[in-house]
């Protein structure tokens, strides 16, 4: 009888535990990678990226307030089943990083996803055969309002 009661405690603990471990990980940064090409300032294609919800042929539109010159775009991505919204911002110190984006969550696939990356181009910025890239990390949460705090480092 002890070791029926025994397997039951244990049963329950591990039980118990694998019910918290995937809230826990959803909301651990994991590293982003993504590489474009803009046909124009409001449209470009994915080429290739290390998160498979957004594969290469997805296409990200940006809308702009204005005349563009306060700095800010606003792009979406569009996927299968969701799409996110975010903001980049384009008044970046000279140096190699030339906008930071960020996105805090979106529908469908994409609800509660949060991405925070660096934005660097490979060739001229107004030619369309320039690469694009952003680095960075992306999450599933609730941007650290469920009791976990999330840091990122953008060097």
């Amino acid at each position: 009888m002890r070791s029926v009661r025994r397997f039951l405690v244990v049963t329950g603990t591990i039980a118990a535990l694998t019910a918290i471990v995937p809230s826990v990980s959803a909301v651990s940064p994991k590293s982003f990678h993504l590489d474009k090409t803009c046909v124009s300032n409001f449209l470009c294609t994915v080429q290739s990226s290390t998160f498979k919800a957004i594969p290469a042929g997805t296409n990200i539109t940006y809308v702009y307030n204005g005349d563009g010159s306060d700095g800010l775009a606003y792009p979406t991505i569009k996927v299968r089943n969701g799409s996110t919204t975010g903001v980049c911002n384009w008044n970046q110190p000279a140096g190699p990083v030339l906008a930071k984006c960020t996105f805090r969550t979106g529908t469908g696939t994409l609800t509660k996803f949060h991405l925070a990356v660096d934005v660097t181009v490979t060739g001229d910025p107004n030619s369309p055969t320039s690469v694009w890239h952003w680095d960075g990390t992306y999450w599933f949460g609730n941007d650290g309002h469920d009791g976990h705090v999330v840091h990122h480092r953008h060097d």
